[in-house]
């Protein structure tokens, strides 16, 4: 029976019940309450994954919590399963028995693959549909505030459009066409206009792409900056976060929650914001100062508000936010339909499975 460590998170660990015939009854049946969305039977397509990969099913699946256990459990690992621990000369030295390391993600600068290589250790990142169906939210809603369709969606009438505040009257048909009868003003164009992305990862180079296709200038910064050949594939071009908030007439937050992205986006950077700016935030909703957000949709700093993640979920019906027309706020749908989580299950399954034929 193969061993797998996998670093744990609260997706990577359906590992444990997709191979694991061992693993703890509580946590099988809370991923099959959270694939019933769409998946109502779940246990059951774990159970059909294990014939379907014989090679590695069933396997001992190991989740680590922290680094310290990573450490500990690599030296019963024939098989890893990382997002962002580290698997280097001294993680390798460790791990003596290896064959095969899953990246979860893209992005896979975490393994050193040259010294994987050399060990005749294979490594293959994870291209997550999860992330693509992300990225697709984080557009639409980018869109739909560009557009202004939250502020005038169902206003069909000169009275239901002058109580929100337009200034809505027919033009002169004797002379002109009719378009935009309801006077609309500032809705942003695509093309031309700048998107600027804080987190250029799958999800990030993802909305890059589609950003590019729509004639949009795309700036980008993170911590670490991308290869000039990988700022060229994804048409980006890297600033610091100051330039970014300056420049930008629209921006997409893409970094994952921790302590140096906890309330990243303040009082100081909406201040840098340029007037009427759209913002969406697909990754956490604590990226944002929530006191800062609220101080800058009052203001009218922010011309439109995406968020598919939320400071409380399920939320309150007096959050504030619920006020404002310029706000487009999901429940949290942003991963789309769970069957994408289980095609890239299964595509990890697969890859780990030919590493022990």
């Amino acid at each position: 029976m193969p061993t797998i460590v996998v670093q744990d998170d609260h997706i990577l660990r359906v590992l444990a019940p997709a191979l694991d015939t061992d693993c703890p009854k509580p946590l099988a049946d809370g991923f099959a309450d959270y694939y019933s969305v769409d998946m109502p039977d779940f246990l059951g397509w774990c159970a059909e994954l294990r014939k379907r990969y014989p090679a590695i099913a069933p396997a001992k699946v190991l989740l680590a919590h922290s680094e310290e256990e990573w450490r500990a459990m690599l030296p019963e690992a024939d098989l890893i399963v990382t997002e962002d621990y580290p698997v280097g000369e001294a993680e390798l030295a460790l791990a003596k028995k290896v064959r095969f390391v899953q990246g979860f993600g893209s992005d896979i600068r975490n393994i050193d693959v040259e010294a994987c290589k050399a060990r005749g250790i294979g490594t293959a990142p994870l291209h997550r549909r999860v992330n693509i169906a992300v990225a697709e939210h984080a557009f639409a809603l980018l869109m739909t505030l560009a557009k202004k369709v939250t502020e005038t969606n169902k206003l069909l009438t000169l009275e239901q459009l002058h109580a929100k505040g337009w200034p809505s009257r027919e033009y002169d048909r004797r002379y002109t066409a009719n378009s935009n009868w309801a006077r609309i003003s500032g809705i942003l164009n695509m093309r031309g206009a700048t998107l600027g992305i804080v987190g250029l990862g799958s999800i990030g180079r993802c909305i890059a792409r589609w950003a590019n296709a729509f004639g949009m200038t795309v700036l980008y910064t993170q911590r670490n900056r991308l290869s000039p050949e990988l700022e060229a594939e994804f048409g980006a071009a890297f600033v610091p976060m100051d330039e970014l908030l300056a420049r930008s007439d629209a921006i997409s937050l893409n970094v994952p929650l921790n302590n140096s992205t906890r309330g990243m986006i303040g009082r100081d950077q909406f201040a840098r914001m340029k007037q009427g700016v759209i913002l969406v935030d697909v990754a956490r909703a604590e990226v944002i100062d929530r006191d800062a957000l609220l101080e800058a949709m009052k203001s009218g700093r922010i011309g439109g508000l995406g968020m598919d993640v939320h400071y409380k979920e399920p939320g309150d019906p007096d959050d504030p936010l619920l006020a404002y027309d310029n706000v487009a706020l999901s429940p949290h749908t942003a991963i789309g339909t769970r069957v994408n989580g289980a095609e890239d299950v299964e595509e990890m399954v697969a890859n780990l499975a030919g590493a022990m034929k």
